[in-house]
Parts: C-alpha cells; sequence; structure tokens
C-alpha cells in the first residue's frame, strides 16, 4: 500500500521443478508432520491441448481474453511442441500500463478447502517480460509468480497453492502484462502436495504483550547524546545505527541525524521533542569515532560480514544483536580498531545458508514479536537501531531477475515458510519486500505474511524510533471532536462524497517523512478528507502522531488501519488457532483505535480484481469493536460492488464499499510526472460515472496520496457537480446512518 504498486494484485516466484519441490516438502514434513499426504492427482481439463473448441481454433476448458486496448494474443501452436503435445503461445506488443493485460486460464477446477496444491507445466520463452503463472481462487484472490524473462528452451515451472477454507474451485492462469515477444507452455497438471502447508498450530507464542510493537523502556534522558551521520558512507550508518539499537536497549540514549528523504528530518523531530519538553537541549558528538569511544564498554567488538555474500550481512547484524557486537565490513572493522568477535567471511556459499546458520543457533535467543524483511544490501538501514535492540530476525527473498551473488529464490521462499510457521501470529513484519526493483511485489508478499496472520507496518525509512517508541504522550492528546452533520434534512437531490487517502498511512516511515511535506500545502483544510493512519504509530512514532493531531483541522479525520489481507489473515491456522488470533487481533486493534479517538477504520481485502469483504469477515469488526461508527472497505472497486449495493449495514455499523479505482503505475518517475489537470479529470470521471442513482446519496472514493495535496483535492472540488457534497468519512457515515440506517 505505501510503495509504487504494480498493474496486477500478483504473487511471486516459489518453486523450478518437481523434483526441487518433492524435496522440499519432505523437509517441511518435520515442521508439519501430521499435514503430510499422499499425492493425488486433479485433473486439468486439456491440459496438453489435444483437443480443440469446434469454429474457435481454441483448446477446450481454456479461455483467453485481454484487457481494454491491449494488443495481445494466444494461440495454439503446433510447430513449437513439448513432448509430442502441442502448446499454448502468447504474444503482447503493449507496454506495462493499468488495466492492460492478456490472461490464458483454464475453466474451475474442483479443489478440497484448506489443501496444498502443485502446479506444473512446461514453459519456453523468446523476449519475455513480464509474464505470470498462478491460480485464481474462486472468492479469495489469486496466487501468481513471474516465470522467467528473456530467451529459454523448454524447461519446468511449478507454483505452489493453498487454498483457504472456504475455497473450492480455481482456475490455472498464465498472464503477460507487458511487451512479450512470445512465450509458449503445455503439459499443464495440478496435484495436491506431499505435504499440506495449512492446518498448522500457532508455534513460538511467548505473550501476551503489553504493547503490540516493541518498544524502549525508560523515558527521554535530560539530554539525548546526538551526531550527525547524515553525511557518512552507508557502512558508518550502520555501524552506527547498530551501536544505537545497543546502547538504547534498556533506555534511550543516543540520538543520530541520518541521512533521509526529505533531508534533515531527524533535526526537526529532534526539536519537536524538545520543544514539547520530552528532552532538553542535545549533547553533540564530533565524529563517529567519538561515539565509539564514548559507548566502548557497551560493545564486544565487530562481527565481520563476507563482502562476497550479501546474506551474511544480515547473518552479522543478527549476530551482533545478541553479542552486542557491531556488523561491519572487514575494513571498517580495522580502521576502527574493533575486537572481532566472529569472522562470517567464507562461511557459506547461499544468502539462506546464512539465515538457517542464524535461526537454528540464536533462534531462541531472539525476539519472537517481530521479523524484519529487508534487503541485505539496501542502504535505507535506519530503522536497523530497532531491529538490533530488540533482537529482531532479518531475511531476504529474492527474484529469479535478481542476479546477486547467492541468491536461490527457491530455497529462500522455502526458508520464508518455515519461518513464518514458527513465528507467532499477530507479529509486525518489519522492513519491506522489494528494494530498488528486486524481491517479492509488495501485494504477493503481503498476501503471504497474512496466511500467516503477520501484518506489514512498512518500517524501512523509520529512523531512531528507538528513542521514539520511549515517548508517551499524555492521552488527552488523540482524544479529538470529529465533525459532526447539522441537524438539518439532508437534500433529496445531493451526494455526499468521502475522498480518502487509503494507501500509505499503513507505513510508520510515511507519516514521519513524506506526510510533513504533503501536509505543507498551503490550501489544507479548504475541504475535508480522511487520512488512513497505522494505529501503532502510538508504540514506535508517538510524538509524531501527536504532531499530526495537534495540526489537523476540522476538515481532516483520521481511521485506523493495519497493513494485511483480511480474507485471508490468519488462514494457515487449524480452526481454533484462527479463531483466537482473529479475536486478539481485533481487539488489539480496537484498543490502540479507541486510544487514538478513531470512529472508523479501513481494511484492505486484497486485488481490487477480486471479490470484496464478505459480510462475515465485517461482523469480525462490527462485533468486536463495540462503538465503532464506521468501516471504510477495500482500496479500489473491487468485483462486484456497484453504486447500488456499496453501502451496508452490519450490525448498525455503516460499511462504505470504495466505488472508485485508482490508476496504478509501474516506477516512481511516472508518479512524479502526473499532472494534476489530467489525474482528476480521470478521478472526477470516476466518481460521476460510478456515484450510487438514490438521492441522498452516500460515497467514498479513494485519492492515491503520491500525488494528491490539499491543492489538488481542491481543484477535484471544482470539477464536481455542485449537488456532491464533500463531507469527511465520520460524517458520512453518521449522514448515512440518520437517512438509510432504519431501513
Amino acid at each position: 500500500m505505501n510503495m509504487v504498486p504494480p498493474t496486477l494484485d500478483i504473487v511471486h516466484r516459489t518453486f523450478k521443478s518437481v523434483s526441487c519441490l518433492r524435496n522440499v516438502l519432505a523437509a517441511l514434513a518435520v515442521l508439519f508432520p501430521a499435514a503430510a499426504i499422499s499425492q493425488t492427482n486433479t485433473v486439468v481439463p486439456n491440459g496438453n491441448f489435444e483437443q480443440l473448441s469446434a469454429g474457435r481454433k481454441f483448446p477446450d476448458g481454456w479461455t483467453a481474453g485481454t484487457g481494454t486496448d491491449t494488443h495481445a494474443k494466444a494461440e495454439v501452436d503446433s510447430d513449437n511442441r513439448f513432448a509430442g503435445h502441442p502448446s499454448i503461445r502468447m504474444q503482447d506488443a503493449t507496454p506495462t500500463q493499468a488495466y492492460k493485460y492478456l490472461i490464458v486460464n483454464t475453466d474451475w477446477i474442483s479443489v478440497e478447502p484448506e489443501t496444498t496444491y502443485v502446479v506444473q507445466a512446461q514453459i519456453k520463452g523468446k523476449g519475455v517480460g513480464r509474464l505470470f503463472i498462478g491460480a485464481s481462487l474462486e472468492g479469495n484472490g489469486e496466487y501468481r509468480q513471474p516465470v522467467p524473462a528473456g530467451d529459454y528452451t523448454w524447461q519446468p515451472i511449478t507454483v505452489r497453492v493453498t487454498a483457504p477454507a472456504n475455497c473450492k474451485r480455481l482456475n490455472i492462469q498464465f498472464v503477460a502484462d507487458g511487451v512479450t515477444e512470445a512465450f509458449w507452455f503445455t503439459a499443464v497438471r495440478i496435484e495436491k502436495s506431499s505435504v499440506q502447508l495449512s492446518r498448522i498450530a500457532e508455534q513460538g507464542r511467548t505473550g501476551p504483550w503489553k504493547e503490540w510493537f516493541p518498544r524502549t523502556p525508560g523515558t527521554l534522558p535530560r539530554s539525548l547524546i546526538t551526531v550527525d551521520i547524515s553525511h557518512a558512507s552507508t557502512d558508518v550508518c550502520g555501524m552506527l545505527t547498530a551501536l544505537q539499537g545497543i546502547v538504547n536497549r534498556n533506555a534511550p540514549t543516543l540520538y543520530l541525524i541520518n541521512p533521509t528523504n526529505p533531508a534533515d528530518q531527524d533535526t526537526l523531530w529532534l526539536r519537536y521533542l524538545q520543544t514539547k519538553a520530552y528532552t532538553g537541549p542535545e549533547t553533540r558528538l564530533d565524529t563517529p569515532l567519538a561515539v565509539i569511544a564514548r559507548f566502548k564498554s557497551r560493545v564486544s567488538g565487530a562481527v565481520v560480514w563476507d563482502p562476497d555474500l550479501p546474506g551474511s550481512r544480515h547473518a552479522a547484524w543478527m549476530i551482533g544483536s545478541i553479542k552486542n557486537a557491531l556488523p561491519v565490513s572487514p575494513e571498517l572493522a580495522a580502521q576502527y580498531q574493533l575486537t572481532v568477535v566472529d569472522d562470517l567471511r567464507g562461511r557459506w556459499h547461499r544468502n539462506v545458508d546464512a539465515y538457517r546458520y542464524v535461526f537454528k543457533t540464536y533462534w531462541g535467543q531472539m525476539s519472537h514479536r517481530a521479523i524484519a524483511w529487508e534487503h541485505p544490501l539496501s542502504n535505507a538501514l535506519t530503522s536497523r537501531d530497532t531491529m538490533v535492540q530488540q533482537k529482531i530476525f532479518m531475511f531476504w527473498v529474492s527474484s529469479y531477475t535478481d542476479a546477486e551473488k547467492g541468491a536461490d529464490p527457491i530455497a529462500e521462499r522455502e526458508f520464508l515458510e518455515e519461518l513464518l510457521a514458527a513465528t507467532p501470529g499477530n507479529v509486525p513484519v518489519m522492513g519491506w519486500p522489494m528494494y530498488g526493483g528486486k524481491g517479492i511485489d509488495e501485494y504477493a508478499a503481503v498476501r503471504l505474511l497474512s496466511e500467516y496472520a503477520k501484518w506489514v507496518p512498512g518500517t524501512g525509512f523509520s529512523s531512531n524510533v528507538s528513542v521514539h517508541s520511549a515517548v508517551h504522550p499524555a492521552s488527552t492528546i488523540f482524544q479529538h471532536a470529529e465533525e459532526q452533520p447539522t441537524k438539518q434534512t439532508p437534500s433529496q437531490k445531493d451526494l455526499y462524497l468521502s475522498v480518502n487517502i487509503m494507501d500509505s498511512g499503513d507505513a510508520h516511515w510515511y507519516w514521519q517523512l513524506y506526510q510533513r511535506g504533503i501536509w505543507a500545502d498551503a490550501n489544507r483544510g479548504k475541504v475535508p478528507c480522511g487520512y488512513g493512519m497505522n494505529v501503532t504509530l502510538l508504540d514506535t512514532l508517538p510524538a509524531v502522531a501527536q504532531w499530526y493531531y495537534e495540526h489537523r483541522t476540522p476538515a481532516e479525520s483520521f481511521f485506523g488501519l493495519l497493513y494485511m489481507n483480511a480474507p485471508v489473515y490468519a488462514s494457515r491456522y487449524r480452526k481454533e488457532d484462527r479463531e483466537r488470533l482473529w479475536a486478539e487481533y481485533v481487539q488489539l486493534f480496537d484498543r490502540y483505535r479507541r486510544q487514538l479517538g478513531m470512529s472508523g477504520i479501513e481494511i484492505y481485502n486484497g486485488g481490487n480484481g477480486g471479490p470484496s469483504a464478505s459480510t462475515e469477515l465485517l461482523h469480525r469488526f462490527t462485533h468486536g469493536m463495540p462503538g465503532l461508527k464506521y468501516i471504510l472497505a477495500d482500496m479500489g472497486r473491487h468485483s462486484g460492488i456497484t453504486p447500488d449495493n456499496s453501502t451496508q449495514f452490519v450490525e448498525g455499523v455503516p460499511v462504505f464499499h470504495t466505488l472508485t479505482n485508482f490508476q496504478v503505475w509501474s516506477g516512481e518517475a511516472e508518479v512524479a510526472n502526473r499532472k494534476m489537470e489530467q489525474q482528476n479529470s480521470w478521478l472526477a470521471g470516476e466518481i460521476t460515472a460510478n456515484a450510487p442513482r438514490m438521492r441522498p446519496g452516500y460515497m467514498s472514493a479513494m485519492a492515491i496520496s503520491w500525488n494528491y495535496n490539499a491543492t489538488w483535492l481542491t481543484d477535484l472540488w471544482r470539477r464536481l457537480p455542485p449537488e456532491v457534497k464533500a463531507v469527511t468519512p465520520s460524517v458520512l457515515a453518521a449522514s448515512a446512518k440518520a437517512a438509510l440506517g432504519a431501513r
């Protein structure tokens, strides 16, 4: 939600070959012994394409389709065969754009709920671009993983798919989402996996926990020790961030002026902490060497990583957190004359081997309250003070196209699922699954984490959290009186519209950095707007949340959210654990919502091509959150949502399903080049085309965070008819309930 999303809700890579998968599943049987079952074939209709439908010359049981204005085609190719079988050739001449794609899929195939399946095919490529294999799970979204790009001869590909509890059918899909000269596939099969990765028992529980996100004990001192490293090398920044985590483990002491974007944000927030008397004037140290000397007694030495194996860096950070040692390169250890307590050079050949070693050796000494998905070569190191402070396990999952030393996407995905199963539910996964175009797609990763009852706080660029989390603002700061509707009778011709920022607010770093610029707009407060806010800012960046509450205008309203895929949350667990995890999740979410004085929440339900939240799912929130005033469902207009059914009442709580779609994009440069005129013309068209016909009408629309500041929102309202009335989501809910609730 908080990074630049792709054009399709996609799930990335699992296994290349059946033999590799079977070896993996045999190993996983140790973790899931009760779930092992025999392999049983499930029929793929006409998987070898031998039978063609009369008249259309396409295989029986298969369908091809394209998005609007997509120049692409799929056809049977009898010249390119595998083991004597014809293939289907896919060609796509359309560059990657929103809602432009070519899809080839089977008819529905019957499957057993809560069962893991293996989809297999033979593939061949020439100039392959963005193209995916996967499955659509009826009523439960999609699994997709990319096929290899470029040119290659026939090779096997495998996808592992787990059907949720209420899923009885799936179809297998091949989707082109960008220019591909030619892609062939045939010999499509599906069978039950020999080990079932569902109905598992929760592991690693050590709670209950006082806070949802681990915090620094103690309070801020009268004078924080501060050093400016905004122009230091990445390695030096990392070394001092690790030192900060060690020094601040039991109380906040060391504050870093990091290289942030925008620049100097750490100074800005330090001044705010001082203005609010959480701390006084800082004590400045001039150099990294002075900081090392100041805290020499706190550090045992250094853990040296292997420059030739990126994953060893993660191992160095984790081992360093256990041994109170600094993770450094060999050169930095020598430069700062650090005693080497562990040298990781030459120890492993694959990144995943480093992760497995740390897991096997140190997992019992590490936090089970959070894990971290981080690229090992990332220069976004500012959030790692918390990872070291709390001894949080770090990992990375590569894609087939990352082409980095030591990468093994298959084995890394295997390990990830083992780690997720060994970690208790309802814990955050720090970091981010993408970095510089590498790694697993955002939505795919969030779905997988959600299945194991994990949520994503978007901490990638947060800084000084080991200081900020020790701040405890007065509870009264967050209890604000939201705007209420007037008592006059709604006009029978008016449409009440709430335009909301539903993406990005789930990310901690977004509020600490990017949103400050959005709120600097001079037009802010002229038109109503709702903002989704991660409720666990109360734990990690409470003073940051305080600043926004102090600076909000009556036209601005906050609603609560956490980034997880609600329809599949905790779906991998056995029913008793799943129900307990859900009850705990809703209870915690509600407690934080109340502390922040929020009357409503947002629910993310996966990609907008799939169904919206079911009434059963909505009941979890309406029943478990007494006093909840509204729910905003869906990021974008979902399948089956129409102007006539977009507003519903569940246990008396208004639920507004988003009626506008959003224009997804493929890169940050495109976002930066977007123009207000074009974007507002498009969104105004979405609003008018999808508005409820009934009057008075009630509608929730979505504006993308990366572009929509107050000036853009003010311009949007100028384009809408006068009968469209701007309201906050809380006013929308109160008005709709007064007018429609009794119906």
